[in-house]
């Protein structure tokens, strides 16, 4: 007995999962937690941003985001080298593959610096679409290519991590403001 279920169900927000006990969690040990991790990126709380996947009645819980890209990148990879499909000119192909690409970037980002929350659909969908450009970028076979990828992928994540380390001085900034804006107590 298979089953696929979108944990973003009931009066939960959409992006996490409201955890009763954490005891499923804690009495399974640290080699399964890590297997929980590699599969999901995401600790129990939130997974609502993850496929689950049930087999013979236990659920495995699949990054939705990183289902897409997998499938993405597989399903693309299969169908360009069982039909030889010529990717010319590649300067264009690559250019195509950005864009796709960027869809999860702008998803990401977005969700991460914005209170805009995504849904496991438009994680997976935007997922599916950067494995393709990965399918594109790897069967163009160009090192060059790879590399701008990559660099433009490490700068987008830097970008996001600048932001919200920026976002979260300034928030302890003010935190700290209120704090020494509160009168000492006097002791009479």
């Amino acid at each position: 007995m298979i089953s696929v279920s979108n944990t973003d169900e009931g009066d939960r927000p959409p992006d996490e999962l409201l955890v009763d006990s954490m005891e499923e969690f804690d009495q399974t040990g640290d080699f399964r937690e890590g297997v929980h991790m590699l599969l999901s990126h995401h600790p129990p709380s939130m997974y609502g941003h993850c496929l689950r996947v049930t087999f013979f009645g236990r659920s495995v819980y699949l990054c939705g985001r990183c289902s897409g890209i997998y499938g993405g990148l597989g399903g693309g990879l299969l169908i360009l080298f069982i039909f030889r499909i010529q990717l010319n000119p590649e300067w264009f192909w690559f250019f195509v593959a950005v864009a796709l690409g960027f869809t999860t970037v702008i998803d990401w980002m977005s969700q991460r610096l914005t209170p805009r929350k995504t849904t496991n659909f438009v994680r997976a969908s935007t997922g599916f679409m950067s494995g393709l450009a990965l399918a594109i970028i790897f069967y163009l076979a160009n090192l060059a290519y790879m590399l701008v990828a990559l660099a433009v992928m490490s700068a987008s994540i830097g970008l996001v991590g600048l932001i919200e380390n920026r976002r979260r001085t300034a928030r302890y900034k003010e935190l700290q403001a209120e704090l020494e804006a509160i009168p000492e107590p006097t002791t009479s």
